[in-house]
């Protein structure tokens, strides 16, 4: 009753509750030793909001990269684009806000914002997903997301040291003047 050769088995009611004390004990101790306060802290600073010329610009710049991965790979017209485009850019730019790229100690290390860009990619990966299966299947095409994920991810590496403002000529560190 219980037992496998002089062992208890997994299924056995003092493995599920000892089990369970475990790792309640753990996250009891987990939450003590946390500071609520310093953890939302950090969890609000990750968020931080584009200048509104960059912002625009990198709205601009995935308006296109989405309008080019549409008309390249599936062969649509302006009007068979436009709504797919504002939900995408929208989820993009959360995703890149999300991502922390925005926020000022980010901006000034060159290595920071490719890391954070990528970050913004990868949180944006799934909600682009579910939204074009959900809501526009007719863009649920294999060519299509890798072309706009793909020219978004080099483009936005391109473009966006030089939206930053930041002079990463001294090495990537911080701002001279």
């Amino acid at each position: 009753m219980g037992v496998v050769a002089g062992r208890k088995t997994l299924h056995s009611p003092f493995f599920k509750s000892w089990g369970f004390l475990v790792i309640a004990t753990l996250l009891a101790q987990l939450t003590d030793s946390w500071n609520r306060e310093t953890l939302l802290q950090r969890f609000f600073r990750q968020f931080s909001l584009p200048k509104l010329a960059q912002g625009a610009v990198e709205c601009a710049m995935f308006g296109c990269v989405f309008l080019a991965a549409a008309f390249v790979s599936l062969d649509f017209g302006i009007q068979q684009m436009l709504p797919g485009l504002v939900p995408l850019v929208l989820i993009m730019m959360i995703s890149m806000v999300m991502s922390g790229v925005y926020r000022r100690d980010i901006m000034h290390d060159i290595m920071n914002v490719y890391i954070h860009s990528l970050y913004g990619f990868v949180l944006a990966v799934l909600p682009i997903l579910i939204y074009l299966h959900v809501f526009m299947p007719r863009f649920l095409d294999e060519k299509f997301i890798f072309f706009f994920l793909f020219f978004a991810f080099f483009v936005t590496g391109t473009l966006r040291p030089l939206t930053s403002g930041t002079d990463f000529m001294d090495g990537g560190g911080r701002r001279i003047n």
